[in-house]
Formats: structure tokens, C-alpha cells, sequence
């Protein structure tokens, strides 16, 4: 009877585990997504708890979310696709930081919008509750709980948190791989020896106020740095004062404007040899009381990484970090 009771939690995590997990994420500084992206999380995770996961098609998604009307197109306009393949890098980049030791897994697969839960040790958990309650009450008639008990309980622990482990790994690659795969753009990316050459352009301070100045060339160089943990890309940061580099594939370019205490940053990737946007995002944050270093590194990272998931990049570690060249206009 206690297997089949361990196995109703296996997996499963209940419905106010899933909203508490998602008050988690979204008060999470390291969840970082604009207030559309958001909003889209919260109706899509709401609808599948209340049994209308069935119903998340692209068009109802852009009238709830998005604010479309009822003569919304999802083949030209594609608002849903590219805020989905967001919010997935959001959600991972999340669960590598500060929700690595979340129990309940959030996860929106490619192909779809209906989110994905998954406990992760509830069930270990639950069954030590249980198991240390009747040990208590054994202990209370006079028994003493068998060492065998106690390593078969350890062992169980250990065993999901191994495989919880193994999830997040596998959910970063997957989401990783999958995010851009349909994008005809990057099919026909120019490589230069085998490498993709991007050329990072400062970011630009869309109010032209110091502040501003300050965290444009604060997230430029955390995606330069992020950029150059990936093996397969060549990153070539813009200098007035170097020379020239020869034929880079990709520029990356993007701005950041300050509205209070209201932060905005968007970016797009555009290859050279036709002048195609093949990728772009728009990132929003509450910086009140907040480190602007952190702040910076973090939209950085998620920049960075975005941009080189669909080049099937794999990042080295510091030592092997590939030296910066650099590009006059």
C-alpha cells in the first residue's frame, strides 16, 4: 500500500504546487521577460490547470495575451511564436539559476503552447514525511526504527535528486537545440571556416542619458564575454579605433531606454549577406533596488544565449575562452 501511495505523488505535482511555483518564477530576478511574455505564461499555465490546455491555439493565445482581434493571422503574424520561443530560453536560463532547486518543473515543449508539470523528489519527500511520522509513533511503542529503513530511504532520496538532475540537463539542451530550429532564416546562415562571425555593435542608449550610456555598454560587454564562451562562434567586438575584420555574418545590435524605475532592452541579429533579421528580442525589468551589475549580466547572459542556441554552440570553459577581435566602421 505504501508504493502505490509513494506513486499517486511521482511526477505529478498538485495543481497549488503549480501556481505556487509560478508565483516563484515570476517574482524571480533571474526570470527575466517582458510584461507580455508574462502575462503569457500566467494565461497558459491558468488554462491547463483548469482543464483547458486543449484550447491554446496561437490565435486564442494573441487574442487573451497580445490583445489581437478576431482577424488575427498566426502565418503573418508571428507575435506567439517568437514570445513563446522567449519565454522558453527564460524558463531555462530560470531553472539553471535560482530555480535549481525547485521541486516543480515548468516547461513549455516546442511544436506547442501547452505548458508541461513535473515534481521533481514531492514524491521522495512526501514518503520521508510519512515514513518519519511512523517512526516517531514506532519509537512511542517502544521501537526503534531498523537501519535497512533508513538506508532504503536515503537511497530513494538520492535517487531523484540524480534524476531531477538529469532532467534540468536535458531540458536546457532540448529547449537549447529547439527554439530557432524552424526558423528558415538561419538555415542559410555564412559561416567562415566552419564559424559563425558575429559582430557585437555597441549597444545603443535610446534616451541619451548618462545612466542609460552606462548600462548599454554594461550589457554589451556581458554579451561579448557570454559570446565567447561558445566554441563555435567567432565574436568580434566593434572598436572605432582597430582596424577591420573581414566578412562577418552577423551583426548584433540593440538599445536600451529607462523609464523610471523601468528597464528596456531589445536586440536583433542581422546577417550581412541580405540584410534579414533572422532573430530579435525585447527584455523588461523592474531595477528598483536591484544591482545593475546583476541586472546587466543577466540580460547579457539571456542575449547571448539566445543568439547562439540555433548555431548548435557549445560553451568552453574559461580557459579556453577564444580571444576578442575587433572591427572599425
Amino acid at each position: 500500500m505504501r508504493n502505490q501511495t509513494t506513486s499517486a505523488y511521482e511526477s505529478i505535482p498538485a495543481p497549488d504546487d503549480v501556481r505556487e511555483q509560478l508565483t516563484r518564477i515570476l517574482s524571480s530576478k533571474d526570470f527575466i521577460l517582458p510584461d507580455r511574455g508574462r502575462r503569457f505564461l500566467r494565461f497558459i499555465v491558468t488554462e491547463t490547470l483548469e482543464g483547458r490546455g486543449g484550447y491554446l491555439k496561437a490565435f486564442t493565445i494573441a487574442q487573451e495575451t497580445f490583445g489581437r482581434d478576431a482577424n488575427f493571422d498566426a502565418q503573418n503574424d508571428p507575435c506567439v511564436r517568437i514570445a513563446a520561443r522567449q519565454l522558453r530560453s527564460s524558463l531555462e536560463r530560470y531553472y539553471l539559476t535560482s530555480g535549481a532547486g525547485d521541486h516543480v518543473l515548468i516547461t513549455v515543449p516546442a511544436g506547442g503552447y501547452v505548458p508541461t508539470f513535473v515534481g521533481r523528489g514531492l514524491s521522495d519527500a512526501k514518503s520521508s514525511d510519512r515514513e518519519e511520522q511512523a517512526g516517531t509513533a514506532d519509537m512511542g511503542a517502544g521501537k526503534q526504527p531498523g537501519p535497512v529503513e533508513t538506508q532504503k530511504s536515503e537511497g530513494r532520496v538520492i535517487r531523484w535528486i540524480m534524476i531531477g538532475a538529469v532532467m534540468i540537463v536535458l531540458a536546457a539542451v532540448i529547449v537549447a537545440s529547439l527554439a530557432e530550429w524552424g526558423n528558415p532564416a538561419l538555415k542559410t546562415e555564412v559561416r567562415n571556416g566552419g564559424k559563425a562571425r558575429i559582430v557585437v555593435d555597441p549597444f545603443q542608449s535610446a534616451d541619451h542619458n548618462n545612466t542609460s550610456n552606462d548600462i548599454s555598454i554594461g550589457v554589451t560587454g556581458e554579451i561579448i564575454l557570454s559570446l565567447s564562451k561558445f566554441s563555435d562562434l567567432i565574436v568580434i567586438a566593434k572598436d572605432v579605433a582597430a582596424g577591420t575584420a573581414a566578412d562577418p555574418s552577423y551583426i548584433l545590435k540593440g538599445n536600451v531606454r529607462l523609464e523610471g524605475d523601468d528597464m528596456r532592452s531589445t536586440a536583433r541579429l542581422v546577417r550581412q549577406v541580405d540584410g534579414v533579421v533572422v532573430w530579435s528580442g525585447d527584455y523588461s525589468v523592474d531595477i528598483k533596488g536591484r544591482s545593475m551589475l546583476d541586472v546587466e549580466a543577466g540580460i547579457g547572459r539571456s542575449i547571448a544565449s539566445a543568439v547562439a542556441a540555433p548555431f548548435g554552440a557549445r560553451a568552453t570553459s574559461g580557459s579556453d575562452r577564444p580571444a576578442l577581435s575587433s572591427v572599425g566602421k
